[in-house]
C-alpha cells in the first residue's frame, strides 16, 4: 500500500490549492497536493470560469503574468482555461510540490485534536497520507467535515438551501462586434437583454421556461472577434442541497438540458450569436456554497458591506455581494442584507423588499449593499477551524455566513492560499499551531511576498475597485447591465 509522510498536504486543486501548496514549498515545505480532477485549477479551468476577479498580487498577478507571456490572457484577466491547466501545473512543479491526480479525501484519522493522517483514494486504492499540517482547500470542507470540526451548511433565511449552482458552457463562432452593439442599444433604452430576450423566447415556445435573468460572457483568448469563442456562466439549479450526491446528480442533469436549450435560445434571439455551435460542456459544477466551518473569526455579510479591515487581514474583496438566490429564477441575485440602522460606508435605505426575495419572512430595517469603490478585508482567523490544531482551509470553505462566502471569488482564494501556505509553513518551522500563530506575521509575510495588502489595489486586475463614473470618465470601461434587482453596473476594462 502507497503511504506519503510530508510536512504539508493540500487538499484540492482548484485555486485556493494551488496557490496554497506553490506557497508552502516556495517557503520550504515538502508539499503533497491531491486533486480529484485530471488537471489543476478548479472551477477557472474544469469549471469554465474564466473571469479573474479581484486579483490582488502575489501568485495570482504571477499566473496572470505567465499567461499573458504565452498569449493566453483577454485583458485583463479573461483566461484561455487549456492553457491555463498547463501554466498552473508547471507553476506547482517548479516549486517542487507532488501532485497526485484522481485522488480523493475520503476520511481523517484523528487523535484528540490532532490530525495524525487523512485517508486518499486513487485507482492505487486506499493512500495514507500523514503530515505536520493539513490545508483543506476541497471548497466543501471536506477534510475538516472528517476531522469532526464544526461546520454550517446553507442559509437559514432559506432553510438551509444553498446558493443555485451553475455548469458553465463554451460557444464558438460568435460576432462579438455585433452582440456588443446590442448590448450598448440595450442599455441605451433601459433593457437587460438576456432576460428580456428570454421572456420573448418562454412566449415563442423556444424555451421551455425563464433560466437566469442575467449570464457572464468571458472572452477566450485568441480567438478573433468575428468568430470569438466565449464561456457562459448562465444555467442554474435552485434549491440546492449541495453536499448530497443525488441532488448534485440532479443539478448537472438538469443544467446540461439547459445548456441544450440556450444553444437554440443564444442562435436564434441574441445579436452575433447567430452561427454560434455548442463546444464545450464544463467538467465540474459550479457550486458556490456547502460546507462552510466555523474558524476562530467567522466573516459577517455586514463585514463585507461595511469594508472592514482587520490587523491580520490576509486577502481584499472588492465585488458586490454575489449571493445566488437559492430558490427565484426570476429575481436570481440576492445583493443585500439587511441592517437594523444604516451603517457607513455601507449604501443603505429603508427595507422594500419582496416576499419573493424573502421567502421565509420579510426582514425590516434597511437594506445594506456594498459601496463601489469600497473592499472588505479577510482575516487570517477565518482560515482557522475550530476544535482541529493542525488544520487550515481556504476557500469557499472559510468561516464566513451565508452572505459573506461572495469572497470565494477566484481572486481572493488565491490570496488565501497563498496565506494558508505561509501559515503552514510557519506552523512547522516555529513549532506552533495555526491558532497560536499571529495572523499579523502572516499579512506581514504575504506583503514581502508580493501581496500589495498595504497600498490601494490597483483597479485595473482589482476591477471593482474603481468606480463606473471614474472609469467611464477615463475611456477604459464599456458596460454590462445586471438584471433586476440588482442595482449595480458592471464595470468591464476595454480590451488594449
Amino acid at each position: 500500500m502507497k503511504k506519503f509522510d510530508v510536512d504539508v498536504l493540500v487538499v484540492g486543486g482548484g485555486m485556493a490549492g494551488v496557490a496554497a501548496a506553490i506557497s508552502s514549498a516556495r517557503n520550504g515545505m515538502r508539499t503533497l497536493l491531491i486533486e480529484g480532477q485530471t488537471s489543476l485549477g478548479g472551477l477557472a479551468t474544469n469549471g469554465l470560469v474564466t473571469g479573474i476577479v479581484d486579483a490582488d498580487g502575489g501568485i495570482c498577478k504571477e499566473f496572470l503574468d505567465r499567461m499573458q507571456a504565452i498569449g493566453a490572457l483577454y485583458p485583463p484577466t479573461q483566461i484561455d482555461p487549456e492553457k491555463a491547466k498547463y501554466v498552473l501545473e508547471q507553476m506547482v512543479l517548479e516549486a517542487g510540490v507532488k501532485i497526485l491526480y484522481s485522488t480523493y479525501a475520503i476520511d481523517a484519522v484523528v487523535e484528540g485534536s490532532v490530525i495524525k493522517e487523512v485517508i486518499c483514494w486513487s485507482k492505487s486504492g486506499k493512500i495514507p497520507v500523514s503530515a505536520k499540517i493539513f490545508i483543506d482547500a476541497s471548497g466543501d470542507a471536506d477534510v475538516a467535515a472528517y476531522a469532526g470540526a464544526p461546520y454550517e451548511v446553507g442559509g437559514v433565511e432559506y432553510g438551509g438551501f444553498n446558493q443555485s449552482t451553475t455548469l458553465c458552457f463554451k460557444l464558438s463562432d460568435i460576432d462579438m462586434r455585433r452582440y456588443n452593439e446590442a448590448m450598448r442599444e440595450a442599455r441605451e433604452r433601459g433593457v437587460a437583454l438576456i432576460a428580456d430576450l428570454q421572456e420573448r423566447a418562454v412566449q415563442n415556445g423556444d424555451l421551455p421556461y425563464f433560466i437566469f435573468p442575467g449570464c457572464l460572457i468571458y472572452n477566450v483568448p485568441g480567438t478573433p472577434e468575428e468568430n470569438r469563442e466565449v464561456t457562459v456562466t448562465m444555467a442554474h439549479s435552485f434549491y440546492c442541497r449541495c453536499t448530497d450526491v443525488e441532488d448534485l446528480t440532479r443539478q448537472i442533469i438538469e443544467q446540461r438540458q439547459q445548456i441544450i436549450y440556450l444553444e437554440k435560445f443564444f442562435r436564434k434571439y441574441v445579436p452575433g450569436f447567430e452561427r454560434c455551435r455548442l463546444s464545450g460542456f464544463a467538467s465540474l459544477l459550479g457550486v458556490r456554497d456547502s460546507r462552510r466551518v466555523i474558524g476562530e473569526y467567522i466573516l459577517t455579510s455586514e463585514d463585507v458591506v461595511c469594508a472592514r479591515k482587520f490587523e491580520d487581514g490576509i486577502a481584499r474583496f472588492g465585488s458586490f455581494l454575489n449571493t445566488h438566490h437559492p430558490t427565484s429564477r426570476r429575481l436570481g441575485f440576492k445583493r443585500h442584507i439587511h441592517l437594523k440602522e444604516p451603517k457607513e460606508p455601507a449604501v443603505c435605505r429603508p427595507a422594500q423588499c419582496s416576499a419573493e426575495m424573502h421567502p421565509l419572512g420579510v426582514p425590516g430595517g434597511y437594506e445594506a449593499r456594498v459601496r463601489p469603490g469600497e473592499y472588505c478585508e479577510i482575516p487570517y482567523r477565518c482560515l482557522v477551524p475550530l476544535k482541529i490544531d493542525n488544520l487550515l482551509v481556504a476557500g469557499r470553505c472559510i468561516s464566513a455566513d451565508f452572505d459573506a462566502i461572495a469572497v470565494r471569488i477566484i481572486g481572493p482564494c488565491m490570496s488565501m492560499g497563498q496565506a494558508a501556505g505561509i501559515a503552514a509553513a510557519l506552523c512547522v518551522k516555529n513549532g506552533t499551531i495555526p491558532r497560536k500563530l499571529d495572523g499579523r506575521l502572516v499579512r506581514k509575510m504575504m506583503i514581502e511576498q508580493g501581496v500589495p495588502l498595504d497600498k490601494e489595489p490597483d483597479p485595473y486586475y482589482f476591477r471593482w475597485r474603481a468606480t463606473v463614473a471614474e472609469l467611464k470618465a477615463k475611456g477604459e470601461i464599456d458596460y454590462v447591465v445586471l438584471p433586476p434587482p440588482g442595482d449595480f453596473v458592471v464595470p468591464v476594462p476595454k480590451r488594449t
